[in-house]
């Protein structure tokens, strides 16, 4: 008898999963026809969170970290008392190139657990050595069409966000020279990556080429994941930030990606390019040029 009933505990788990499923999804549905609307996310996940990931230019490099993009986010967007809330992660680490993040993103997407996902890479793609992308691992295609139907996994997911997702560490060798090595790690609980970067000797970069072909593999990885993507032109045009610009912005139209061109917001703001009140020599955003960012990523993400 012990053990008949042994046999059932799975059958009887799985009938009560498929009844809350059923109770949130009419529940949805009821509240769908009400207010003509999708049910909100926060409904399911708490505040919204969004990851945002690149090099440098997402990092904040010159500027104090509070006056990085990702950071003025989250402050311009909460400042909003009708909108949902947004937890706004910043995951740029200087040096970072596409094939790194290609390799990364995998385990990225399963520790952070994004609702929406903002990257913009390149531009280290044309003086740094690739990553080598035999063995990187891939999402589980069942994830992304749980997280698109399922309320019950969204609930886990939110679960499994709060356990093992803290605030991450970067950790920045102290050793690091542009022109040799970088070898940057990021830390969030138990869990590390490596981040750094090499420098390339000429013909060894990934450059155009890799560039053409990471970018499709990182979206294809954030849609089989569930998120919500979206990727970035870098606000400079000068050397290698146009050249980059031009993959981004063609990849984003191949694949139907929704796109946030910085650089033609500030080529409106810059048209003879040098802008040194919000750019940077070297063409990173200052402080004033990374709030222009912030408040076109709000805008964006609003519509």
């Amino acid at each position: 008898m012990r053990w008949r009933r042994l046999a059932l505990l799975p059958v009887g788990v799985l009938v009560y999963a498929l009844v809350a499923e059923a109770g949130l999804q009419i529940a949805a549905f009821f509240m769908k026809r009400a207010t003509r609307a999708e049910m909100p996310i926060a409904w399911v996940t708490g505040n919204v969170r969004v990851l945002c990931l690149g090099d440098s230019n997402t990092y904040g490099v010159w500027v104090e970290r509070n006056q990085a993009y990702p950071q003025q986010l989250e402050a311009v967007w909460n400042e909003r008392t009708q909108a949902p809330k947004l937890e706004v992660l910043n995951l740029g680490v200087p040096g970072t190139n596409s094939s790194l993040l290609v390799r990364e993103l995998p385990q990225m997407l399963e520790t952070f657990a994004p609702d929406i996902l903002i990257i913009m890479i390149g531009v280290n793609d044309y003086w740094t050595l690739p990553t080598p992308l035999e063995d990187a691992p891939g999402t589980q295609p069942q994830a992304g069409f749980l997280m698109r139907h399922s309320l019950i996994y969204k609930l886990y997911y939110l679960f499994q966000r709060g356990r093992l997702a803290n605030t991450p560490e970067f950790i920045r060798d102290p050793n690091t020279k542009l022109e040799g090595t970088g070898k940057h790690k990021v830390r969030v609980g138990d869990r590390e990556f490596d981040m750094g970067f090499a420098d390339a000797q000429p013909g060894q970069e990934g450059g155009t080429a890799g560039l053409r072909k990471n970018l499709p593999r990182l979206v294809e990885l954030a849609r089989d994941a569930g998120n919500s993507l979206y990727v970035m032109t870098y606000p400079s045009r000068q050397d290698y930030y146009r050249v980059a610009n031009e993959v981004i912005a063609a990849v984003a139209r191949q694949t139907g990606t929704p796109l946030i061109d910085l650089s033609a917001v500030f080529a409106r703001l810059c048209p003879k390019q040098a802008c040194p009140e919000i750019l940077f020599p070297d063409g990173h955003p200052r402080a004033p040029g990374y709030r222009i960012v912030a408040e076109t990523v709000r805008d964006r993400l609003a519509r």
